[in-house]
C-alpha cells in the first residue's frame, strides 16, 4: 500500500493526515500540541482508534517522529509514504502551483518568512523534518496564497506609492485560499454545476477569518491582503482599522512597532473587545446559549461588551457580504466553513437575517478539508 501524508505544522503544533495513494481514503490524523512548550501531547486516530500520549517534544523533529512512531501501527511507512504534502501559507507571486521542494526551493521559500513570520518558518520547519526522516518521499508544497493568483491588479493594488510594490512585493496576498477552493468545488457539487458557471462567496469563520468572492470558479477578491490581520474581525486580530492608528499608538504610547504588531495581532478582535478569544465563551456570555458549552456567569458589564463583540463581529462580516455582491452582481451561494462557519448555526443566522439583496441565493454550510485538497492537488505530481 502507497501513501500520501499531509503535514500542517504551526509554531507549536503539527497537524497530520494520512491518505492512501490511489483512493484518498483517510487512514489517520491527528495532532502534536505545544512543541517547545511544557505539557506537550499528540491526539492522534487510527481506523477508528483514538488515542492521547503526553510526551515531552522540544522541535518539530521530534513531533514528527513521534507522528511516525504512532503510524508505524499501519505499516512500514518510512517505504509506504511516497508523497508529502505540506501546507505553507505564503508563496509570494512565485510560487502558484503545488511545488516539489528542493534545496533551492527552501532558499528562496525562507525569503517569505518576513512576510509571514507566524505561520512561514513553523511550515519550513516542518518540511525539513519530513525530509530529514522521510529520505525517500517526495515533498511538496501547495500554498495558501496560490488560489488568488487569479485577483485582478486593481483588486490587489494599494493605493500608495508603486515602488513600494516594486521593491518590497507589498500587495494584497490573500489567504486560507486551499479552504476557500475546497469548499468552492464541494459547492459546485451540492448545485450540481460546473464551477466555471457559479459565483459564489465563500466565508471560512474560525479563529482566523477570512471571505473570498469568486467569479466563475476563480478568486476576484479576498478580505486578508498583504498579511492575515486585514479584513474581518477574528479571534484576536483587529482586521481592518484606520491605518493612522497604529502611528498614533506609537506615539502616544512611546511603544515600539512590534509591541503595536503583537496588539492588533494577539489582543485584539474578540479578545480585546470582549475579554473572550472563543466564540462560545462570547455568545454565552451575550446571553446566548451553546450546545454542549457550559456557560458561565458574568457581570452586567461583561454581557454589555460580549454582546457588543458579537456585533463588531457581525456587522463586519455583512459589509463584505454587500460588498461582494456588488462586485459580483449575482450570487448563487454564500457558503460558510471552519469552526465558526460549519458549527455555529447563531452566529451564521445573524449574519444572513435579512440579507434580502441575495434573493435567491443559497446558503450552504460545507465542512472543510484542507488535507483532502492538498492530497488531490499533489496526487498528479
Amino acid at each position: 500500500m502507497k501513501y500520501i501524508l499531509i503535514i500542517n505544522s504551526g509554531s507549536a503544533t503539527l497537524k497530520f493526515k494520512l491518505f492512501e495513494l490511489k483512493s484518498l481514503k483517510s487512514a489517520a490524523s491527528g495532532i502534536v500540541e505545544r512543541i517547545g512548550l511544557g505539557g506537550s501531547f499528540m491526539e492522534s486516530k487510527i481506523g477508528h482508534r483514538e488515542l492521547k500520549i503526553n510526551h515531552a517534544v522540544r522541535n518539530h523533529e521530534e513531533a514528527f517522529n513521534l507522528v511516525l512512531n504512532q503510524l508505524s501501527k499501519i505499516s512500514n511507512l518510512k517505504s509506504e509514504i511516497s508523497l508529502v504534502g505540506h501546507r505553507v501559507v505564503h508563496g509570494g507571486e512565485e510560487f502558484i502551483k503545488p511545488t516539489v521542494v528542493t534545496p533551492a526551493v527552501l532558499k528562496k521559500l525562507s525569503k517569505y518568512d518576513k512576510l509571514s513570520p507566524l505561520h512561514n518558518p513553523a511550515n519550513l520547519m516542518g518540511i525539513k523534518a519530513c525530509q530529514k526522516l522521510l529520505p525517500r518521499a517526495k515533498n511538496v508544497a501547495v500554498f495558501d496564497t496560490g488560489f488568488y493568483s487569479t485577483l485582478p491588479d486593481f483588486a490587489y493594488t494599494y493605493a500608495i506609492p508603486v515602488d513600494f510594490y516594486k521593491k518590497y512585493d507589498v500587495r494584497r496576498y490573500g489567504f486560507h485560499g486551499i479552504s476557500h477552493e475546497y469548499v468552492a468545488g464541494e459547492a459546485a457539487k451540492v448545485l450540481k454545476k460546473p464551477l466555471t458557471k457559479l459565483n459564489l462567496i465563500t466565508c471560512h469563520l474560525g479563529s482566523g477569518a477570512s471571505i473570498t468572492a469568486i467569479r466563475a470558479g476563480k478568486a476576484v477578491d479576498t478580505s486578508m491582503g498583504f498579511t492575515p490581520l486585514e479584513g474581518l474581525v477574528m479571534s484576536t486580530r483587529s482586521g481592518d482599522l484606520d491605518p493612522a492608528i497604529p502611528l498614533y499608538l506609537i506615539r502616544e504610547l512611546k511603544i515600539k512597532p512590534e509591541e503595536v504588531d503583537n496588539i492588533l495581532n494577539k489582543k485584539s478582535g474578540l479578545l480585546g473587545l470582549s475579554g473572550f478569544s472563543d466564540m462560545r465563551e462570547v455568545l454565552t456570555a451575550a446571553g446566548y446559549s451553546v450546545a454542549g458549552f457550559k456557560s458561565k456567569k458574568v457581570s452586567a458589564e461583561k454581557k454589555r461588551l460580549a454582546k457588543l463583540a458579537l456585533e463588531v463581529f457581525v456587522y463586519r462580516i455583512k459589509k463584505y457580504l454587500g460588498a461582494y455582491s456588488a462586485i459580483l452582481e449575482k450570487v448563487d451561494a454564500i457558503i460558510f466553513t471552519a469552526g465558526i462557519g460549519e458549527r455555529n448555526k447563531t452566529v451564521r443566522d445573524l449574519i444572513t437575517k435579512n440579507l434580502k439583496i441575495f434573493g435567491k441565493s443559497r446558503i450552504l454550510v460545507i465542512p472543510t478539508n484542507e488535507e483532502l485538497m492538498i492530497a488531490r492537488k499533489i496526487k498528479v505530481l
